[in-house]
């Protein structure tokens, strides 16, 4: 049935939410020709449709917003051409640019068409207006084909999403959850491969337009008036900003982004002595983490881990200096050693400054200190400055060097967080020490090219044959390093020594026993509600499992595989536990799923395995049960009654008397009282 009016026009609701105001936003943005450049309008615009089909927002509310963000954004664009770069010389520097040729040429070809075309076009969109401007296209004929233009592509890219959704949830069924990950991979790759593509064709065009504007302002009398009163200044900021020399507007941005780089590496520093939060959060996730560890996860892991070790990366880095020095490119060999050197000083002297232990969860025996990872610095430094060097050289595009250093970075530092052998923190702070060594590499690099006359490459001889011999020696010496790479396995944790009690209520008085169990950052996420002696934790499940109370979706890559799977289907898995909790800094030794009978939706009960024991061999069990959905806004969270029982807590309650337990009732915990039962083996 066609939707009504009410339907259609956008609920007044809609306008009090943020997320509508942030997609229609970035249709806005990608809509106007200079912050279209970077910003990815469409793509968002089409998780916006994957959240529709989740049911988290209203299709036309969305397309409303989108449409709207893409009338203002084109308009926006329209004027600008028309009010000001219609008054402005530097005209035909605009005019010649060629992605601005390709938008003027499909405005003359279709006219006002060419507004609805070219919406559908990414970062593209905001040419056509900017050209219709430029062209005399008068106001009210382009606000027709601007709404035109909008209104379909709001409504094609939420259904685009909206179908994703739908399509991705049929093939996570047909094809299984691995294949749906694998293929939503590549398809993100692609589309961050045609954004790049596209913005860094748009960029000239963007700084062209920005340095007119910049000309037209200073033309202006009151800034004429100011110049003209401080022109040592004035020459000194004009300098920063030239295109014609690496002194200028490069080094300005290169300057800018290694300062920026410092001071959120310093924040890292900060958090890092003064015992931030994120110390705590590193301890949670290389818990979790540990326990969805798998052996093929690993062994992929281990080959990246390998590709970012000093052995592999020395070596390879040898070889492209030896490369560039036969080739005589004497300013990348020298920004390429100034980058893998620095990185790699940089981080051996943080290494013993700041003298951070590994944790004892990792999987490989590592000794090095911790804080800041090695092989993620060397996954920007070297792996990033020899990207810059095959572009340079034109080997290969620019986006495609970004997209590939960028991927491969991410790969190794992910490894080194997968495998425990650094911390998340860690990590982070190597990757920004690595940008810093980047950044000064490529400024050297190009600083050194302005200024070193360019020579022949070494002529053919035996120089040249011993040189070519050692770049092929040094790759074969980093892929056998590479395919060797076997550290010794950590030997584990030491098991922590048992602690007899007599019963549930003294283990329960013992000091500083945490009462709630936290979230991976640390918030508080629901309080302990139950306590269960029993033989051991097979016998626990076994007995909840025989009442229908069926064990979590493993906890291996399957797990947040599952949980993204869950995202995008209608019909999720209600067996798939979307995020761990944490006691104690450990996360569950194990999850139950409610069955449907208890009341709420996406029932979990969490146990943690204590070290307390009673003389007759039970081990004391600490749960927390609830539900983990979201309530829609209005709906009260469920829970416990006033005076009375979670109905969760009850249904696991009678479970286990039904499987044999013995209901010891409320004991209490600190200021608060749980449920207590024992379970003895049969």
């Amino acid at each position: 049935m066609f939707p009504s009016i009410d339907q259609i026009l956008p609920s007044l609701q809609a306008f009090g939410v943020f997320g509508y105001w942030l997609i229609g936003l970035a249709s806005a943005l990608e809509a106007f020709f200079l912050t279209g450049v970077i910003v990815p309008g469409t793509l968002i615009v089409d998780a916006g449709g994957l959240l529709v089909q989740q049911g988290l927002m209203d299709f036309f509310d969305l397309a409303w917003f989108v449409a709207l963000g893409s009338v203002l954004g084109s308009e926006l664009s329209y004027w600008t051409g028309r009010l000001a770069l219609q008054r402005i010389p530097g005209r035909a520097r605009i005019e010649g640019s060629a992605v601005f040729r390709r938008a003027q040429a499909l405005f003359e070809r279709r006219g006002g068409l060419a507004l609805v075309l070219g919406r559908f076009l990414g970062p593209v969109a905001g040419l056509v207006p900017l050209a219709a401007a430029m062209a005399g296209m008068e106001r009210r004929r382009f606000f027709l084909w601007n709404l035109a233009g909008s209104v379909p592509y709001a409504l094609a890219h939420v259904g685009l999403g909206y179908a994703m959704g739908d399509a991705a949830g049929l093939l996570g069924n047909t094809l299984g959850r691995a294949a749906l990950v694998g293929a939503l991979a590549v398809a993100v790759l692609a589309v961050l491969w045609v954004l790049l593509f596209a913005a860094l064709r748009l960029l000239p065009l963007a700084v062209t337009i920005l340095g007119v504007a910049g000309r037209a302002l200073a033309a202006r009398p009151p800034v004429a008036r100011l110049v003209a009163a401080h022109p040592r200044t004035t020459a000194w900021l004009a300098a920063r900003v030239s295109r014609h020399a690496f002194t200028g507007l490069p080094l300005t941005l290169l300057g800018a982004l290694f300062l920026y780089i410092a001071a959120v590496w310093l924040g890292t520093v900060v958090d890092f002595l003064s015992g931030d939060p994120i110390l705590q959060v590193d301890a949670r996730l290389a818990a979790w983490i540990h326990t969805l560890q798998a052996s093929q996860p690993v062994r992929v892991a281990t080959a990246f881990t390998a590709l970012g070790s000093a052995k592999v990366v020395a070596p390879l880095s040898l070889a492209m200096l030896i490369w560039l020095l036969l080739r005589r490119q004497i300013a990348l060999a020298a920004g390429l050693a100034i980058s893998v050197g620095g990185s790699a000083a940089a981080i051996a002297l943080l290494k013993l400054v700041f003298q951070r232990p590994r944790s004892p969860l990792g999987y490989y025996l590592e000794t090095s200190n911790s804080f800041p990872s090695g092989h993620a610095g060397s996954s920007i430094a070297a792996f990033g400055m020899m990207a810059f060097v095959l572009w340079r050289l034109g080997r290969l595009r620019a986006e495609t060097a970004l997209l590939g250093a960028g991927m491969l970075a991410l790969a190794i530092g992910g490894s080194r967080v997968y495998l425990i052998e650094h911390y998340l923190s860690d990590v982070l702070s190597g990757w920004l020490v690595g940008a810093l060594a980047l950044v000064l590499g490529i400024a050297v690099s190009e600083w050194m090219a302005e200024r070193v006359p360019s020579r022949p490459a070494l002529p053919f001889g035996w120089r040249s044959l011993a040189g070519h011999a050692a770049v092929v020696a040094l790759i074969g010496l980093a892929a056998f390093e590479g395919w060797r790479y076997d550290p010794p396995r950590h030997p584990g944790l030491t098991p922590v020594a048992d602690r007899q009690v007599a019963g549930i209520g003294d283990a329960l008085a013992t000091p500083g026993l945490p009462q709630q169990t936290l979230s991976l950052l640390g918030t508080p996420v629901r309080p302990l509600s139950v306590a269960v002696l029993a033989a051991d934790a097979p016998h626990l499940s076994a007995a909840l499992a025989v009442q229908g109370w069926t064990a979590a979706s493993d906890q291996g890559p399957s797990a947040l595989i599952g949980a993204l799977n869950a995202a995008v289907e209608a019909d999720a898995d209600p067996s798939v536990e979307i995020a761990p909790h944490f006691w104690q800094g450990t996360p569950e030794t194990m999850t139950l799923a409610a069955p449907p009978t208890v009341p709420g939706t996406a029932v979990f009960a969490r146990f943690w395995q204590t070290a307390f024991v009673t003389a007759d061999g039970l081990r004391l069990f600490l749960g927390s049960v609830g539900s983990d959905a979201v309530p829609e806004p209005g709906t009260p969270q469920a829970g416990a009654a006033p005076g009375g029982t979670d109905p969760a807590v009850a249904a696991l309650t009678r479970a286990l008397v039904a499987a044999g337990a013995t209901d010891s009732g409320r004991v209490p915990m600190g200021a608060q009282t749980v449920q207590a039962l024992v379970l003895r083996a049969p």
